[in-house]
């Protein structure tokens, strides 16, 4: 497993195929693996997946003021540094996509193609839909996993379970961290930092789905000035259709914008 060591972390990646770049990451609690299974492969394009910091295999998992939006954009900046790649298309699910769409912001010369798929922020930090994980950070950290576990299902029953699947992992306490700064920041501070992005952009939607609200991705796909929208089937209704239909519509944005 090739890795990186960046700001006394080891950041895991994996860079595979040959052709044009595409680099694409993963949401929040996730890994590269997870993106590697919703997009899937796309012949004649480098495909470049990597673990952000708290996530995979990357570690360890750094001070918490490591975990904003500025600092994953700069997480990925060394990694294309350090391999020497000038441009890609540029793309993520959700904290992927704030990713993404934080690094375009930042060095817009380097991204050739943006995707964003079911983004779960907007300008505001915390946003309804994450509203829970900052929460769940403090009961691990005054009651540990198991209690802290106990008292998060009787206060939040109805909670996601991919955030209560976060009381279970053996390195849960240190995790956390990702679980306060992530869901407290936001990519963008105000539209006017989009406004003059140049690439052409996919945004993809589904619903239902409240951490990431279709009308979030049609926000951000009306404010970016070259962007299409599409809408994929719900991921909450069976990941395969919803896998396939976004590797369909990345592949066309390629196809189109090679």
């Amino acid at each position: 497993m090739p890795f990186l060591e960046h700001d006394k972390i080891r950041f895991h990646y994996e860079l595979s195929g040959e052709g044009h770049l595409l680099v694409l990451c993963h949401g929040l609690t996730g890994s590269l693996e997870n993106a590697r299974d919703t997009f899937g492969i796309f012949p004649g394009h480098r495909q470049l997946f990597w673990d952000a910091r708290g996530h995979g295999a990357t570690a360890p998992f750094g001070p918490l003021n490591g975990y904003s939006f500025d600092g994953f954009a700069q997480d990925l900046a060394a990694i294309l540094d350090h391999l020497d790649i000038r441009d890609a298309v540029i793309g993520g699910i959700s904290m992927g996509a704030a990713v993404s769409a934080r690094f375009a912001i930042g060095d817009p010369a380097r991204v050739r193609g943006l995707v964003l798929v079911r983004p779960a922020w907007l300008t505001e930090p915390l946003p309804e839909g994450l509203r829970l994980f900052p929460l769940a950070a403090d009961l691990m950290e005054h009651y540990g996993a198991q209690r802290g576990l106990e008292l998060f299902d009787q206060q939040f029953p109805d909670a996601d379970a991919t955030l209560r699947e976060q009381f279970l992992l053996k390195d849960a306490a240190e995790r956390r961290s990702r679980l306060v700064g992530i869901p407290s920041d936001t990519p963008i501070r105000d539209w006017a930092e989009v406004a003059n992005l140049q690439m052409p952009a996919l945004v993809i939607g589904n619903e239902p789905d409240d951490v990431h609200p279709l009308a979030y991705a049609i926000e951000w796909a009306k404010r970016l000035p070259h962007a299409r929208f599409v809408q994929v089937p719900a991921k909450s209704a069976g990941f395969e259709p919803y896998a396939q239909a976004v590797h369909h519509h990345v592949a066309e944005f390629l196809k189109e914008n090679a």
